[in-house]
């Protein structure tokens, strides 16, 4: 709460001094690499100091996510889109550099490592991500504007269209409302109302089903309402075994499991100052793993 209040009225006062969402990323890309020199020291006090500008990063991306100027041109999208993933590839250099400097030979590799991770998990998150394409096959080998069934050329939707002619009706949904009609032979069946819904039935014949007032004037009395209200919920009520077989994962953890920027600069952080960058790079390869199991498992879960 404290850190959106700060965020907030920064975001504010940099608005008034006329400082845009893409100013703010290049202040982060700034901190980034100071980040990337700290972290090359390979000690403790490297660690704590480039975990601190860790921080102005995120800070950075408070503030510009609670800016309310913004451009949305696709060349500052696309400028900001680069500049967040060149700030992180400069911290992971900053992190080899440091473990060849402090005697890990295979501090490269690590890294090299962790990109690959870091890279097939963008790739599969993004892939999900995207819409997806229109069904173009019913269209194969139709002619472009082409309208099956209508002619008139180009004025066509403007002309009125002719009024439709009556639709005939069901014989036997007329002759099970109305009863047969008059005729020789016909008895009852022809004295027949139809209010009593055709009842009386023709001699010989089976009874004919009585249809209750409410079926001809198209109402349904409280009682069949309700049942047929219950019967959809008892249709679409799914067993006990799916209701636990759909039960998705909680919001922080979905968040956690998608491993964003903000996450990976987390781990960076804490393992950097807790051990070293070798164990860094692991935790990034782990993490961007989960992320691509939890993609998986769960797709409706939250993005970048």
């Amino acid at each position: 709460m404290v850190n959106g209040t700060v965020a907030r009225s920064t975001a504010r006062m940099l608005e008034r001094r006329h400082v845009t969402r893409a100013g703010m990323t290049r202040i982060s890309v700034l901190a980034a690499l100071g980040a990337a020199v700290w972290f090359t020291r390979a000690d403790t006090v490297g660690a704590l100091a480039g975990s601190l500008f860790l921080g102005a990063v995120l800070f950075c991306d408070a503030v510009r996510a609670r800016m309310r100027a913004n451009r949305r041109d696709a060349l500052t999208v696309w400028l900001v889109s680069m500049l967040a993933q060149l700030r992180e590839y400069i911290v992971y250099a900053g992190l080899a550099v440091g473990a060849v400097l402090a005697g890990l030979a295979d501090g490269w590799g690590w890294a090299a490592g962790a990109l690959i991770a870091l890279a097939l998990r963008d790739w599969l998150l993004i892939a999900r991500a995207a819409p997806t394409a229109p069904d173009l096959s019913r269209d194969v080998g139709r002619e472009p504007h082409a309208r099956p069934g209508r002619t008139g050329g180009l004025l066509a939707d403007l002309a009125p269209r002719p009024p439709e002619g009556p639709r005939e009706s069901d014989p036997r949904l007329t002759g099970r409302l109305l009863g047969p009609g008059p005729g020789p032979g016909s008895g009852a069946a022809a004295d027949a109302r139809p209010g009593d819904g055709g009842a009386a039935a023709a001699p010989g014949g089976p009874p004919r089903p009585r249809i209750s007032p409410e079926a001809l004037t198209g109402r349904e009395s409280p009682s069949a309402r309700a049942s047929l209200s219950r019967e959809p919920e008892r249709a679409t009520a799914p067993p006990e075994g799916d209701r636990l077989a759909r039960v998705q994962l909680p919001h922080l953890a979905r968040r956690i499991m998608v491993f964003s920027q903000s996450t990976r600069f987390l781990a960076i952080a804490v393992t950097a100052t807790l051990w070293d960058a070798r164990v860094a790079f692991l935790t990034l390869i782990v993490g961007c793993a989960v992320a691509v199991t939890g993609e998986l498992v769960d797709p409706r879960g939250g993005r970048r």
